[in-house]
């Protein structure tokens, strides 16, 4: 019955948010008994592991008392004193005493008071002391799964002097039966080399747990470097175009949901063939990484750039007006003048022009862009280095202005 109440126990425990919904009282009742912590009710659940283990050695060593082979009284005295360990041990879970430590899972600290109390078992468990043995493989090869290497190390270590204490204590008090020391001298070197065993075993999956973290690690870095290769320009650093319309639609459903105003605005850079023909592309592509950064450097925390194409750039300005993202633009405009874009050519300077328009709700966001483009040619037209405006509705006057 004590055994299947700590089953019990250890599944209350591993009541996990899956199962909140479909158990909710469960869910709370472990939440009481155990912590709502998750880490600390991790720490609980492996600890309950070994209170089962530990729960089937006593209850095998009180069996014995019971059918007269193993000394009442010390089974009742190792009895008291491994509750007394597992309530204190509990205790320091449930308070939070272990959050601490240096080591929160406290599971060296669990596997010192298991290898102990197992020790401790063998010398008073009679015919039945081979169970200890079993229960100590138990917790170790566990334990392998749980601690570092050094820690394993450590167990097993202890585990051997304990045992080997244990062993001579046999040895000595039952001398009387034959070949009892010889027979506690072979379970000393079988114990030795399965100790030794299983400490290479924890070194090895030590380096594999290590190997596994670090492939991890460099998954993890090479995902997110081949996130930012699919929405950023390599040259430049920028959002790309296929990001940038994903950004806009965004902003299409926020402002038409909010009804503010969102600005868009085509850049373009004047005479930038001129540049490639004269100097090469190497330069061009030193002046195009020098304008997205001058750009970048000149925009507010929301608002967003992309490279759109060749020496085009688009910008957006969420929750802004087109007079206030013009002034964003005046700035960016001076500051530019007074960058040189080329290390190769100290001297360089280049201007832009730019077209503005402001988002009208209910329409797609391809229309707005396309009138920021006509309003850059207008800037264009009207002899660069300056930005126009162009409302919703001002496309027919452009369009007749240019036939005319």
């Amino acid at each position: 019955m004590v055994f299947l109440l700590v089953l019990c126990l250890a599944m209350l425990i591993s009541c996990r948010n899956q199962h909140t919904s479909r158990w909710p009282l469960l869910a709370r009742l472990s939440d009481w008994a155990f912590s709502a912590d998750p880490h600390q009710k991790a720490h609980i659940w492996r600890f309950m592991v070994g209170v089962t283990n530990c729960t089937a050695g006593v209850l095998a060593l009180n069996y014995g008392a019971a059918r007269g082979v193993v000394n009442p009284l010390d089974a009742q005295q190792l009895t008291l004193c491994a509750l007394a360990a597992l309530v204190g041990i509990f205790t320091i879970y449930r308070t939070g005493l272990n959050k601490s430590l240096s080591d929160p899972s406290m599971i060296e600290a669990n596997m010192v008071v298991c290898v102990v109390f197992l020790g401790w078992g063998y010398v008073i468990g009679g015919p039945g002391r081979g169970i200890a043995l079993m229960l100590l493989f138990i917790i170790l090869m566990f334990g392998m799964f749980t601690v570092t290497s050094r820690q394993l190390v450590h167990a097993c270590t202890l585990a051997g002097a304990v045992f080997a204490g244990a062993f001579g204590m046999v040895a000595h008090e039952e001398r009387a039966v034959t070949h009892m020391a010889e027979l506690q001298w072979v379970h000393f070197g079988v114990l030795l080399v399965i100790l030794i065993s299983l400490s290479m075993l924890g070194h090895q999956l030590s380096l594999m747990r290590a190997r596994s973290t670090e492939r991890k690690t460099e998954l993890i870095a090479a995902l997110a470097k081949l996130q930012g290769q699919a929405i950023r320009d390599e040259l430049t650093g920028l959002f790309n175009r296929r990001h940038m319309l994903a950004l806009l639609d965004t902003e299409r459903t926020r402002a038409d949901r909010s009804g503010r105003s969102c600005c868009v605005c085509m850049l373009d850079l004047d005479f930038f063939k001129h540049v490639n023909d004269e100097h090469g592309h190497a330069v061009g592509d030193e002046v195009l990484r020098s304008t997205a950064q001058v750009i970048t450097a000149g925009l507010r925390n929301a608002d967003q750039v992309a490279r759109w194409g060749g020496e085009e750039f688009l910008i957006m300005f969420p929750d802004t007006d087109c007079h206030s993202a013009r002034l964003v633009l005046e700035r960016i405009r001076q500051a530019l003048s007074r960058t040189e874009v080329s290390p190769t050519v100290p001297g360089l300077r280049v201007t832009f022009s730019s077209g503005i328009t402001c988002y009208a709700t209910g329409e797609l966001m391809s229309e707005t862009v396309d009138r920021a483009d006509q309003a850059l040619y207008r800037a264009k037209a009207a002899g660069r280095n300056r930005t126009e405006r162009l409302d919703k509705g001002g496309e027919d006057e452009l369009q007749q202005a240019l036939v005319r």
